[in-house]
């Protein structure tokens, strides 16, 4: 009884307007709303309310901005507080209705007996009403439990929608960062190859005017620093266009001044990567796309049994308290006054109602194969995605180690043919290949990390066990 006593006195204060204005919670729901969406425990600390960008943007402040400022996460946050009221409606059936009803009429009337003992006449009458019903359904053979518990599992399905939101925010989140150093990196890396192409225009020059060179080296080393200066100047767009995506999801403008803290760290913590039946396992238990999927499955079934527990009778407490006092002339004999109470139990029975819940059950039913359907599809289709995210990380994890021996082989490769080409024994198209090589080599390694940071993510949100942890 404690939540009925906690409604009727939010019933009585809820007269005054600033009580209205508070709509009090009375039945608690706001507290199965998921305070946080992926498993770190840092998010359910996140307020939401920053200061000025700091002078270097961190991996983690970025994901933080984003999260907050994301319009999916914020639709999905108000659809687990719509479903959160709903499990109070269904709360409040098993409470008692109490409704109050006020009336006044006032009216003129002419009378005539046809009996001469009779007077007639006309006069006016006046009447005021004031009434108090109570109703209040004590069995219903299950139909407000499953409505109940219809309620509860949607509550719990959308929560489960928020969690995969924010997991798919986080993983775009990092993404669009990881795109910035690559960015940055790239752009490194063009300034030190338009340096590199420099130097050599430098020494073909030299060499030309000396009389040890041709002038077609030169012109190659003319056009080689002209490519790399043209690289640069893609890179230094390819980055602004980057940092200005990152600036836009955290609400600012795409000109606000940001710079990236940290570089493409290779090879961080990957201790969750286990064999994959042991993560097909764990996704089809953890993942937040299964977990919805399952709850609106129960969900479903609930609405059957709702729908077959609405042919059953019902017994209610119904009760009545009535006051009306009439104002009138003498012909209609004077004023009165009636008092009416009264209290009763009222069975209804469904006896015909044109066989419209007969079809109400047929469509639940068929919801409910619906609802097994789509859990075997999310199943499905969730292992489907850690599977290309395992074999991805896998491919990709060889392919960093390749591109970081290709690197400085080729780094090294530059370096030998830079020194034949300065003491005259190497060809320009023989550095200006070398210099080429290492240009694709850097290009590959960059974006070999930026893919093998972003499938570690990806792997992990397709596991439903994402959070900051996964950064470090």
């Amino acid at each position: 009884m404690k939540p009925l006593l906690r409604c009727v006195i939010a019933a009585l204060l809820g007269y005054t307007h600033s009580a209205w204005a508070l709509e009090p919670d009375i039945f608690g729901t706001a507290e199965n709303i998921a305070r946080r969406a992926v498993h770190d425990d840092r998010l359910g600390e996140l307020s939401c309310s920053f200061g000025r960008l700091p002078e270097r943007l961190t991996l983690e402040e970025a994901i933080e901005r984003i999260l907050c400022n994301d319009p999916q996460t914020r639709i999905s946050w108000a659809n687990a507080k719509a479903q959160a009221a709903q499990v109070g409606v269904s709360q409040s059936a098993y409470l008692p209705r109490l409704d109050g009803r006020l009336g006044s009429s006032q009216g003129d009337s002419q009378v005539d007996y046809d009996e001469a003992s009779l007077h007639s006449g006309e006069g006016g009458r006046r009447s005021n009403s004031a009434s108090i019903e109570l109703s209040w359904v004590l069995v219903d053979f299950g139909r407000r439990g499953a409505a109940l518990r219809n309620a509860r599992q949607l509550l719990l399905a959308a929560n489960a929608t928020q969690d995969a939101t924010l997991q798919n925010t986080f993983v775009q989140a990092a993404q669009a960062y990881y795109d910035g150093l690559s960015a940055q990196r790239s752009l490194a890396a063009s300034v030190q190859i338009a340096e590199l192409a420099a130097r050599n225009l430098e020494a073909a020059d030299a060499k030309y005017h000396a009389g040890a060179a041709a002038l077609s080296d030169r012109l190659q080393a003319q056009t080689a620093f002209s490519q790399a200066n043209l690289r640069q100047i893609r890179d230094r767009g390819e980055l602004h266009r980057a940092l200005g995506i990152i600036a836009l999801r955290m609400g600012l403008s795409p000109e606000a001044p940001l710079q990236l803290a940290g570089d493409l760290t290779p090879l961080p913590n990957t201790q969750f990567v286990k064999a994959v039946d042991e993560l097909l396992m764990q996704a089809q238990q953890d993942h937040p796309a299964v977990i919805a999927a399952k709850a609106r499955l129960n969900a479903a079934q609930a609405a059957v049994d709702e729908r077959r527990s609405a042919r059953l009778p019902s017994l209610a407490l119904t009760a009545d308290l009535s006051y009306e006092r009439s104002q009138q002339s003498r012909v209609f004999n004077g004023n009165s006054a009636e008092r009416d109470r009264s209290i009763a139990l009222q069975l209804s029975i469904p006896l015909f109602d044109g066989f419209g819940r007969t079809y109400e059950v047929r469509n639940a039913k068929a919801r409910a194969e619906a609802g097994q359907a789509e859990l075997a599809e999310t199943q499905q289709q969730v292992a489907l995605d850690l599977w290309a995210n395992y074999q991805a990380l896998k491919i990709e994890s060889l392919e960093l180690q390749r591109t970081g021996e290709l690197v400085d082989q080729s780094r090294q490769s530059l370096d030998v043919v830079q020194g034949r080409y300065h003491a005259g024994v190497g060809s320009m198209i023989e550095l200006l290949n070398a210099l080429t090589a290492y240009a694709g080599a850097e290009d590959e390694d960059i974006q070999t990390l930026s893919n093998w940071q972003t499938s570690r993510l990806r792997l992990m949100a397709s596991l439903g066990h994402l959070g900051f942890w996964a950064l470090q």
